[in-house]
C-alpha cells in the first residue's frame, strides 16, 4: 500500500508539472546513429498562484533511439541519464527522465521555498523578494561527437539561477568508449605518471592564451591557486587536440567564464598511452 501510494504521488505530481509545461520531441541522426530530443518548458509558482514568484525550468534531453543494438542503446542511454539528470535517475528510461526530473524540481522548489517566502512577504519589499525567489534552470545535452565503434562525446551544458548577483552555468563532457561501453578517463589515455607533466603543458598553454611570461604573472591575472590548476576529467576528445576544460569559478574568478586549454596531439604525443585503442585511432 506505501509503495502505491507513493506511486500515485508521483504520477500526480508528474501529470501536474506537464500541465504546466510544454513538451516535444524531435528526431535526428548524428554521424550513422539514431537520436532524439525530448524538450520540456515548464514554469511553477510558489503556490500555484501566477502573481507569486516562480521557478522555470527549460530542458532538452538527447538521447540514443537507435534500435540496431540494443545493448549499446541502454548502456548510452544509461551514461546520459546519469550525466544529465543525477545518479538518482540512471536506472529512468531515458524517456521518462525529463519529465519525471521536471517535477521532481518543481515539487523541491515548492517544498523548499513556500514557508520561508510566507516569513519573508511579511517584512520586504515586494520586488525584493520576487528576485529572492525566483529561480531558473536550463539543461541542454547533445552528442558532440561521434565515431562508429569506437568513441562518443557527449555534452551537458546547465545554468542555475538561484537568486543573488548571476547564475552559475557550466558545460560537461563526457567520453565514451564504444568498445567497452565505459567512460573514459585521463588514466587511459595517459601513461603512468602523466599528473605533472601535463599539468605544466596545461599551464604554458595558459599562459600563451592569456598573454603572460610566467606562473606568477598568470597568478597575479586571477588564476590560481596555482595547485588548483591540474588536469581536468572534464575534456573533449577531438580529431586533431584534446580540450581541457574548466567551468567558472574552477581556476579563474567568474568574469573569465569558462577556461578552455586545448593542447594538440602532437605536444601531448609523449605523455599517451599509445597503446589504447582510442588514442591509436585519433593519432
Amino acid at each position: 500500500m506505501r509503495f502505491q501510494k507513493r506511486f500515485i504521488h508521483a504520477m500526480a505530481l508528474m501529470l501536474a508539472c506537464l500541465l504546466n509545461a510544454s513538451c516535444s520531441h524531435h528526431a535526428s541522426n548524428v554521424g550513422g546513429i539514431e537520436t532524439a530530443e525530448i524538450s520540456i518548458d515548464q514554469t511553477t509558482h510558489l503556490f500555484q498562484d501566477e502573481q507569486k514568484p516562480a521557478a522555470h525550468e527549460e530542458i532538452h534531453f538527447t538521447y540514443i533511439t537507435d534500435e540496431r543494438d540494443e545493448r549499446m542503446r541502454d548502456s548510452l542511454n544509461r551514461i546520459f541519464v546519469d550525466k544529465t539528470f543525477g545518479e538518482k535517475y540512471r536506472q529512468v528510461p531515458a524517456k521518462d527522465a525529463p519529465a519525471q526530473y521536471a517535477a521532481d524540481y518543481a515539487e523541491t522548489y515548492r517544498h523548499d521555498l513556500e514557508s520561508s517566502y510566507l516569513e519573508d512577504v511579511q517584512t520586504t519589499d515586494s520586488d525584493v523578494i520576487t528576485s529572492w525567489y525566483s529561480y531558473e534552470e536550463t539543461i541542454e545535452s547533445a552528442v558532440e561527437r561521434y565515431q562508429k565503434n569506437t568513441l562518443l562525446v557527449y555534452r551537458v551544458s546547465t545554468y542555475a539561477y538561484t537568486g543573488g548577483v548571476h547564475g552559475i552555468y557550466a558545460t560537461n563532457y563526457t567520453n565514451i568508449d564504444l568498445h567497452n561501453l565505459r567512460i573514459i578517463t585521463l588514466n587511459d589515455l595517459f601513461k603512468a605518471g602523466y599528473e605533472g607533466p601535463l599539468t605544466n603543458l596545461i599551464c604554458e598553454q595558459l599562459m600563451k592564451d592569456v598573454e603572460v611570461e610566467s606562473l606568477e604573472e598568470l597568478e597575479e591575472e586571477g588564476f590560481g591557486p596555482l595547485e588548483y590548476i591540474k588536469p581536468t576529467e572534464n575534456f573533449i576528445i577531438d580529431e586533431e587536440d584534446i580540450e581541457f576544460l574548466y567551468n567558472v569559478y574552477e581556476i579563474a574568478p567568474y568574469a573569465y567564464g569558462a577556461i578552455s586549454v586545448v593542447i594538440p596531439y602532437e605536444t601531448l604525443m609523449p605523455l599517451l598511452n599509445t597503446d589504447y585503442l582510442i588514442v591509436k585511432k585519433q593519432l
